[in-house]
């Protein structure tokens, strides 16, 4: 398996500036040499997430994560680091570069992920789709006809859109795919193509239909919707559906996605709302006149995962377009809790029966949507005249059972002054006193506690031994090395690498940095330690632990915590050597001439534990942290 050379990954770093990656999904304010915004990982009113462009490096107080441009981007879109890498190339135009001569199993490998090839078919699917959209076939023209004069779209809509045409030819695609080297078993994973007789590739989902392209928020198409049209051939007995949806695939997942949310994001912003309508075809309408903030669900119920993408983009708000039967009225009934666990505020306007935004733009243009827009009401006003018809002169009952419904979604606000507001609106809407209002919640909150679990005052506090132990020795001379690199060439000559603990994060990557600083016959740089890092969790620890705040302006305090960790570390395999020795004696199975020679052995342990080994270092305090020490100055430090 072909992996990155070395040394790309440092290279992709210092190539792209951090501020860059992150400024899409966070809205950032300088604050001296740093950016400051709202954390994109929790539910915050006070900006605590900071950028260092000059370290190239994030920190998120409010949830604690932290790294850099390579974490920042896995965090945020749930990718694996191989997939973080293709997006960052890609957004940048770093082409990935991969050493296919070279194997190695010491060394982290960086092949070309699935669900990179997934969007690679996928676009080369849409190019097809497009060119059989616009070529001189009867059904081409067929399905240009239905979109200028039965739809009344324009031919340049469709273009930005990169609306397109299957033919009824079910086998023309898989054809053209295999053509341009994309294997069967890759076809059968896009979810495009039906799986035939002993799992083989069949005709194609989709035939003689309208294709819409559906695309991440990154804008890259991850699936397909196809409309039924005049000469879609019929499924048999059974009348064909009006649209056929890809299935999910490893790059689409219906409840983490919305159409349009990649155009949508561009025109958003704090002063501006989301414009939340049902249909695909109807977010085009939109689109097309003026209304270029609208989103609409893949074709199922709207989800919290949706609800935090558009939280993410830190709109003012969502307005929400639902037909004004009971099935609209009930979702937007469930959008409420939804709105309320994810932080956005969200407006509801109900389209007049039978209609749709569509209909209501070709008839009445953008005006009259707009009327409808301006009329939207508050989630929890809605909320009030749907389930209070006789409103604040409802009977006590009444408001209390809409008090108990709503106190259900608000139990899970984490904003105090959120749940202050909607309280006092709630007072307001039913004509009752806040204060009242604010016993009953406290009461519910309490009494919606789990039977089986456990009051706080039962529950056994954890042993101050166990919580005082938050880190291990491994780790803490880890986090020396990476905040004074002098220490690494000393350790690595006195430190006898079985005397660390390989099982945990920070025993491992500690080793590889040892045994390297050892080969090289130097201490290595930030790149070159990153270079051996492998897994997330690596990662992580070593972002959180480059990202402490560490006071080394004492003179001599880093080569004095260095020692006391090698003293741990000494001590701690003379103790393991204890305990075999004693296991030893303890067998029946040895001599009394083997036992003398074992308690020799063990006198030897405790002489050697007098004097653990310890390192040396010049007078000059070490005060230069790793990102500025020099070869030269590792010099300094002497075994």
């Amino acid at each position: 398996m072909a992996r990155l050379v070395e040394g790309f990954v440092a290279e992709l770093k210092n190539r792209i500036d951090i501020y860059e990656v992150v400024s899409p999904y966070v809205q950032l304010k300088k604050s001296g040499s740093s950016w400051v915004g709202l954390s994109p990982f929790s539910q915050e009113k006070t900006p605590s997430f900071y950028v260092h462009p000059d370290k190239g490096f994030f920190k998120c107080f409010s949830s604690g994560e932290g790294g850099d441009s390579i974490s920042f981007i896995q965090k945020i879109e749930n990718l694996e680091f191989p997939e973080a890498l293709e997006l960052l190339s890609q957004r940048f135009n770093i082409p990935l570069q991969y050493d296919e001569s070279v194997t190695s199993i010491s060394k982290p490998t960086h092949s070309r992920s699935i669900k990179s090839e997934l969007h690679d078919l996928h676009k080369f699917a849409t190019e097809w789709f497009i060119k059989c959209f616009h070529d001189h076939s009867d059904e081409a023209i067929k399905t240009r006809k239905y979109w200028t004069e039965e739809r009344k779209f324009s031919l340049e809509i469709a273009k930005e859109f990169q609306i397109g045409y299957a033919p009824t030819d079910r086998f023309a695609l898989s054809k053209y795919l295999i053509a341009k080297d994309f294997s069967e078993s890759l076809l059968l994973k896009s979810g495009l193509f039906h799986l035939g007789k002993n799992e083989k590739l069949a005709g194609c989902l989709f035939s003689g239909r309208l294709m819409i392209p559906i695309h991440d928020k990154l804008g890259r198409i991850c699936a397909f919707t196809g409309r039924k049209l005049e000469q879609t051939p019929e499924w048999g007995d059974r009348k064909s559906p009006k649209y056929v949806n890809s299935p999910e695939t490893p790059i689409f997942e219906k409840g983490n996605l919305l159409f349009n949310l990649h155009l949508a994001n561009k025109k958003i912003s704090e002063d501006s709302e989301f414009l939340l309508v049902e249909g695909q075809l109807d977010a085009i309408r939109c689109w097309s006149m003026g209304f270029h903030t609208t989103i609409a669900p893949q074709g199922t119920a709207f989800k919290n995962s949706q609800a935090n993408l558009l939280f993410r983009s830190r709109p003012k708000g969502v307005v929400c377009l639902l037909d004004g039967d009971d099935a609209g009225k009930k979702a937007a009934l469930s959008y409420i809790s939804i709105f309320l666990n994810e932080g956005l505020d969200a407006k509801f306007a109900e389209l007049p029966m039978g209609s749709d935004p569509d209909q209501i733009l070709m008839s009445g243009g953008s005006v009259a949507l707009q009327q409808i827009i301006d009329n939207a009401v508050p989630m929890l006003e809605y909320a009030v005249t749907q389930k209070l018809p006789q409103g604040s002169s409802s009977s006590p009952k009444q408001k209390e059972m809409i008090s108990q419904w709503f106190f259900d979604s608000l139990a899970n606000v984490e904003s105090s002054i959120s749940r202050e507001g909607y309280l006092q609106q709630l007072s307001r809407l039913i004509a009752m006193p806040v204060d009242v209002l604010k016993s009953d919640f406290t009461r519910f909150v309490k009494n919606r506690r789990p039977k089986y679990r456990p009051n706080e005052q039962t529950v056994k506090k954890p042993d101050k031994k166990d919580s005082d132990r938050l880190t291990i020795v491994e780790e803490d001379l880890l986090s020396l090395i990476l905040h004074d690199d002098r220490l690494a060439s000393p350790l690595a000559h006195t430190l006898d690498m079985s005397w660390v603990d390989l099982r945990p994060v920070a025993g491992k990557i500690l080793a590889k940095i040892l045994s390297e600083t050892n080969a090289e016959g130097s201490s290595l740089s930030r790149s070159q330690i990153e270079e051996l890092l492998e897994g997330d969790d690596e990662r992580d620890l070593y972002h959180r632990l480059v990202l402490q705040e560490f006071d080394h302006t004492e003179p001599g305090v880093l080569i004095r915590l260095a020692n006391q960790c090698l003293s741990v570390l000494f001590n701690r395999h003379l103790k393991s050597e204890e305990d075999k020795i004693f296991a030893k004696i303890q067998s029946s199975e040895i001599g009394s001439s083997e036992i003398s020679g074992l308690r020799k052995k063990l006198r030897e342990i405790r002489s050697h534990r007098q004097s653990p080994p310890q390192l040396q270092t010049s007078p000059r305090p070490e005060t230069t942290p790793i990102s500025n020490a020099s070869n030269q100055e590792s010099q300094d430090f002497q075994s």
